[in-house]
């Protein structure tokens, strides 16, 4: 057996090879760093731009789906950004809204209608399922197509809550495509005016909303491309971005080449992107992944490994010092990722608001990131939210370390010392290296605090999303990534309205739907009213007032355990340029580019 799998990858990579070649023999230099017009400013130094060279990274989980309405996971949120475009984008150094294919925006007085005027001549890149395998030119209808299929109720769909309740006639679109009715006029608020101007009316006003088409599940794809491949498109890709798919052997590598008819050119006349090809592995070994940067493999590593950050930072000082420093060392302390344990509101157990408290005042968070985490992350001794531009998160206070009023909490609901307290399993993804780290110093500190036992089980994210959204997980570990820089996209885990309702069985029994949204199924009626001023606010003042009430009372109800905020540490090999950092790691490598070393 282990013969025919070395077998079948040597195939596959010969494969690779073979397009290698292929590409090579269409431009003999494609692949290698070539002279550019123009220079890049960053900062006080000045640097010769370049264009080509392979730009090589390694992600520590693999990707899930690339389908846009399927996207609900960073990785293949990273992915799919490079290759499928929207209407806006965020901007990567500072995370504002920017055009991207739309060259300008009207918005009315009320803030309820949105007036796209789209850019002219970008075309889908070529694939058989246009009549001439060749790419045709995108129109407003193409947004109007895939606006309206997040708003329906079809396979692959995890993004219809963005719209539904927001778009006027989404959630009547959507009700009708789940008893199978598509009317032909699709949503009502979603309007092609003609073929390069899309209009979208919304129900109330939504300060966060262009940022919401930032998202990698607003990007545009063809119709007959979802008609051809349907569900393939989870890894069939064809969009409007500066790369395109190429290779991919699931869970080994994919490779990402220059779309070499791209829409886009520099301020100097040089056609984008700089790159020729982003080549991307997938090793859950963060020891291998830095390994192999120190070995000049990798381009660039994302988050070090706890037992090396020290050897990496002294290391750094010391070339430094010496005036020749071995790589960029980029930082950002206010990521915006909080980490956290998710309750299921269905299990019995948690509807006991004491036993949650309680379990919150047993955690030493700073412990958790002083010692076990040497200072790699933030404690999380506010809300959920992290702070998000003027969103100062400070000012909600989250759970201090008291043993005693944890112990006093969980006596009072019946479980002295921990005595009786049912078995629960703690469900953590292996994919990602500080999650079992976390998740044992938790455990220790609950039976040493409380006399709790928890059982740690870890499994592929794949199938602890499969079962949290199905409401069988007791609890389980969370790391939510913002998807656009906004209080609301943390805060939507907890809206209640999101929550589908039960059913019954044959037998009477209540059958859970998934829910996507709001996983741990939690439901407050005061949390919904203020996410709800805050979501329809007309100012930024007013929304912000309101998400801190909201924020505030989930850590009042102990609606989850909060752990950490997450710092992000990259390191970049000293060629890399146009590649700056965010809050976010929101990547867009459509001006990176590679100096000659």
């Amino acid at each position: 057996m282990k013969i025919l799998k070395y077998t079948y990858l040597l195939f596959l990579g010969m494969l690779l090879s073979c397009n290698d070649t292929i590409d090579e023999n269409k431009n003999l230099d494609f692949g290698t760093i070539r002279d550019a017009e123009g220079y890049y400013q960053e900062g006080d130094k000045k640097f010769k731009l370049y264009s080509g060279g392979i730009f090589r990274l390694n992600e520590t989980g693999d990707l899930k789906n690339l389908f846009p309405p399927s996207i609900n996971h960073a990785i293949s949120s990273r992915i799919a950004l490079q290759i499928y475009q929207g209407l806006v984008k965020l901007n990567q150094r500072t995370l504002k809204v920017e055009n991207l294919l739309s060259k300008s925006i009207d918005i009315n007085e009320t803030g309820t209608q949105y007036t796209f005027n789209l850019v002219d001549s970008v075309f889908f890149q070529d694939d058989a399922c246009f009549e001439s395998g060749k790419g045709r030119m995108l129109t407003a209808n193409d947004f109007k197509f895939c606006f309206d299929l997040i708003c329906s109720d079809v396979e692959g769909n995890r993004s219809s809550n963005i719209f539904l309740d927001r778009i006027v006639g989404a959630r009547e679109h959507f009700e009708s495509t789940s008893i199978g009715e598509f009317p032909k006029e699709g949503v009502s608020g979603i309007n092609v005016l003609d073929d390069h101007t899309l209009q979208i009316n919304l129900i109330q006003p939504c300060s966060f909303f262009l940022k919401i088409l930032a998202h990698a599940q607003c990007t545009v794809y063809p119709k007959e491309a979802y008609e051809k491949y349907g569900t393939e498109m989870r890894v069939k890709t064809i969009g409007t971005g500066p790369f395109i798919l190429d290779n991919m052997i699931e869970g080994n590598e994919l490779r990402m080449v220059k779309n070499t008819k791209y829409w886009e050119s520099d301020e100097h006349g040089n056609s984008l992107p700089y790159l020729d090809v982003i080549k991307m592995t997938f090793n859950s070994d963060k020891k291998i992944e830095l390994t192999n940067f120190k070995k000049s493999n990798l381009d660039m590593v994302y988050q070090i490994p706890v037992d090396q950050l020290k050897e990496v930072l002294v290391s750094l000082d010391s070339a430094k010092s010496g005036g020749n420093p071995e790589f960029q060392y980029q930082s950002k302390k206010n990521g915006l990722s909080t980490v956290f344990y998710c309750f299921n509101m269905e299990k019995s157990i948690f509807q006991d608001i004491r036993i949650r408290k309680a379990l919150n005042f047993a955690i030493d968070r700073r412990k958790i990131t002083k010692y076990s985490l040497q200072g790699e992350t933030a404690e999380a001794l506010s809300g959920l939210v992290p702070t998000v531009g003027n969103y100062d998160n400070t000012n909600v206070r989250g759970f201090d370390f008291n043993p005693k009023l944890a112990q006093d909490l969980l006596a009072e609901a019946g479980y002295p010392g921990g005595e009786g307290f049912p078995a629960i399993v703690l469900e953590i993804s292996e994919n990602n290296y500080l999650n079992p780290i976390v998740a044992e110093a938790i455990q220790s500190m609950l039976k040493e605090n409380l006399g709790v036992n928890i059982k740690i089980d870890y499994t592929s994210l794949t199938v602890l999303i499969e079962r949290f959204t199905n409401g069988v997980s007791d609890l389980w570990g969370s790391i939510w990534m913002a998807d656009y820089p906004d209080p609301q996209n943390f805060l939507q885990l907890f809206d209640g309205s999101s929550v589908p309702e039960s059913s019954v069985d044959k037998n009477g029994d209540a059958v859970l739907e998934p829910s996507y949204t709001n996983p741990s199924r939690y439901k407050n009626d005061d949390f919904d009213y203020f996410y709800s001023k805050a979501v329809g606010a007309t100012s930024e003042e007013v929304a912000i007032e309101n998400y801190y009430k909201a924020d505030s009372i989930l850590v009042a109800d102990a609606a989850f355990i909060p752990i950490y905020y997450e710092h992000y540490i990259r390191l970049l090999q000293n060629n890399v340029h146009g590649f700056p950092q965010n809050a976010m790691e929101y990547r867009d490598f459509t001006r990176v580019f590679l100096s000659k070393k």
